[in-house]
């Protein structure tokens, strides 16, 4: 609670008499969302792939360096006299590396940057620390995926969707997980988006997330779901090794989910351990 009112005051000001605790977080959460779009657009960002370094410098970080950091920290970031220094590990990937700054970019909206040096404005406990994290993830979709910019692929595209996901991580530089989440934030594809990891001769599914209106009762099976569906095994076994799959209107059983799936699309991401990515539409 204490975080989210110090959220109020700085992107709702006068405007806290809101009716419900509910309603109060997603109206701190569309203002704070949209002040992440507009640094994006006033660091000069106008087109994929934005450079969080430089939308780092609206957030009074004043120095960046790439250093050898354990394997388990993918970045810091630490107030200092006029601001943050940010610390990326370079043992990472360079599409890690963009998620980590743009990640610790948005743990700055949680310190007040206008003390010298910036300071917590609220005590430490586990329940805020989830909390920021977890809107860090958000703002980070947001830094690397602008709407604007989102919105310019996505109203172009056509089920199964698949080849414009694949430029669409290769455009905007980020993993497709990350590409999978932005998606679902948007939701103007009604879609089901799959992620599937294979080990030990089987492949599982990883991770499941609705788009658009028309998935709300659509159920599919938990987390670690087992592919049996021999059709389905195929069509993955061979995104699996390399190949882009597009097929319309086939039958397929995934959990709790049977029938016919009007188009489907899969393809190996390249992230470690691999995973495929498959797009759904009813």
């Amino acid at each position: 609670m204490e975080l989210w009112m110090w959220l109020g005051k700085q992107f709702l000001g006068e405007s806290l008499a809101i009716s419900g605790f509910e309603d109060f977080k997603s109206a701190v959460k569309r203002s704070l969302f949209d002040d992440v779009e507009h640094i994006v657009a006033k660091a000069g960002q106008k087109v994929p792939p934005v450079n969080p370094e430089i939308v780092a410098k609206e957030r009074k970080v004043i120095e960046i360096e790439r250093v050898a950091l354990d394997m388990d920290t993918d970045a810091t970031i630490v107030p200092c006299r006029d601001g943050f220094q940010l610390k990326l590990n370079k043992k990472l990937p360079l599409v890690r590396q963009r998620f980590a700054c743009a990640h610790q970019i948005g743990h700055t909206y949680f310190f007040d940057i206008n003390k010298n040096p910036p300071e917590k404005p609220y005590r430490r406990s586990t329940s805020h620390y989830w909390v920021e994290e977890g809107l860090c993830y958000e703002i980070a979709r947001r830094i690397l995926m602008p709407t604007s910019m989102m919105h310019e692929w996505m109203e172009n595209a056509n089920p199964p969707y698949i080849k414009e996901f694949k430029d669409m991580m290769l455009s905007f530089l980020v993993s497709g997980e990350l590409l999978s989440y932005r998606i679902q934030d948007i939701g103007s594809w009604d879609v089901l988006m799959l992620i599937f990891e294979s080990g030990g001769g089987a492949i599982m599914l990883y991770k499941v997330l609705k788009s658009g209106n028309r998935m709300g009762n659509v159920h599919v099976a938990r987390r670690g779901l087992k592919v049996t569906d021999p059709t389905l095994h195929d069509l993955l076994s061979r995104a699996f090794k390399g190949e882009m799959v597009q097929e319309e209107g086939i039958n397929l059983t995934i959990g709790d989910l049977r029938g016919e799936i009007a188009s489907f699309g899969a393809s190996y991401m390249g992230s470690y351990p691999p995973k495929v990515i498959a797009i759904l539409t009813l």
